[in-house]
This record gives structure tokens, sequence and C-alpha cells, in this order.
């Protein structure tokens, strides 16, 4: 079995910043301010990494059950704010998930995102792409700060299951040059795909992703294809 391990946000889909809306609410309920934006950019980054900056940024020091504290405030929003924004799937994302849900498929659809559990289950339920994916051969935000150490929880949860599992088992889906690092910490493929993201072609040049595209090709068997070529 192969382990598609996608993106969510600018890979699967975009949320019209309802993510990022859903946690300034958060903070600044939590800490009693007017107002707070986040100066800095959230693409590729773990959202426990993100909110253990701004509590630095805040208290100057971090402090755990604050974290924790915004993490819950922030679920709660997020719920509230999904439905208030006009977000979209990418390009030939759901057909794509859905080629390889079907039975018998040799791959299947899992997540490499930093988004905390509940918040991905949340986007994707709200978007009805929850339903091709298996949560149990996912990681998420909440595991680590750094983005490549999720991709070594995969491994060797997966290795746990099945001593036979190869990096080479693993292909990441996503759309910035950290999706790319996270696959090299374990030296795996790297597809990227441009169709969501706020990173140009040049951005890669570093990481060297094993493929760029603009987008999902219309023909879902097309990407199988281009997967089988090791």
């Amino acid at each position: 079995m192969k382990h598609l391990m996608w993106d969510i946000d600018g890979t699967l889909l975009l949320t019209n910043l309802a993510g990022y809306d859903a946690l300034c609410k958060a903070v600044q309920d939590y800490y009693f301010l007017d107002v707070y934006q986040i100066n800095s950019s959230l693409a590729g980054r773990t959202d426990s990494d993100i909110i253990k900056n701004i509590i630095m940024q805040i208290r100057g020091r971090f402090i755990p059950a604050e974290a924790a504290s915004i993490l819950i405030r922030y679920d709660i929003e997020l719920g509230k704010q999904l439905p208030t924004h006009q977000g979209r799937i990418m390009k030939n994302v759901e057909k794509t998930l859905e080629h390889f849900a079907k039975p018998g498929s040799k791959y299947e659809n899992c997540l490499c995102t930093g988004n905390i559990k509940n918040g991905a289950k949340q986007k994707l339920a709200h978007y009805k792409l929850d339903k091709y994916f298996n949560f149990n051969h996912s990681v998420f935000g909440e595991l680590a700060e750094e983005r490549s150490m999720l991709a070594k929880f995969a491994l060797h949860r997966l290795y746990l299951e099945d001593r036979s599992t190869l990096p080479s088992d693993f292909i990441f889906i996503g759309d910035t040059p950290n999706d790319v690092r996270c696959a090299n910490a374990i030296g795996a493929r790297c597809v990227i795909v441009l169709d969501g993201s706020s990173s140009k072609r040049e951005d890669f040049a570093e990481v060297n992703p094993w493929e760029i595209l603009d987008a999902l090709p219309d023909n879902p068997e097309e990407f199988e294809q281009m997967l089988d070529e090791e």
C-alpha cells in the first residue's frame, strides 16, 4: 500500500482565511485584546509552531497551558468561521481523492498537515472531503512544532503496523517548500501543486521536489500513472 500524504490548506482547499480569522479571534478573546493580527506567514507551518510564536510574542515566554486553551478556543471558533467564508476546493481535487479511495486501490489518502486534528476534520467535513481519508494513518500539527517531524511520525506509525513499510511507500502532496522538507526528512517523494499556493516555482529550487504541477490533472488516472513512475 502506498500512502498519499495530503496537505490541506492551499493543496486540497482554500478556506478564504477562515482559519486565520478563527485563530486571531481565539487569541484576541483569550488575552482580552481589542484586536489581534498575525504578522507572519502561516504557510507550511504547524499550528503548534504558530501558537507558540504568538504566545512568545505576547508573553515573552512560552506557556503550554495557554497554548492548550487557545487551541480549544480556536477549535470552537473555526466552526463558526467556516460557514461565513467563501472558500473553495482546488481544481480536480475531489475527483482525484475519489479515484484513490476506490476499493482495491493500491494508494490510500492520508493527511500530513500542520492543522491540529480537530481543525483538519472540521475543514474537510465542511467541504465534504473527510470521507476520502484514513485519519488513523494521518499526522497533524499537534504532534510537533517542526513540520518535518510529522513525516517521521507517519513513517514510524506505519512501520509499527507493517515492518515492510519503507519511505518510498509515502508520497507527500503539498504547496510549500516546508512540504518538501517534510518529505525530504524521510527520503520520500513530494509533489507540489501550485494551484492554491502562495509560492512560485523558483521558491522550490533549494528543496528539490520530485514534481511540480500547476494543478492536479483533469484525469486522475494520469496522476496515478505519474505516481507509479518511481
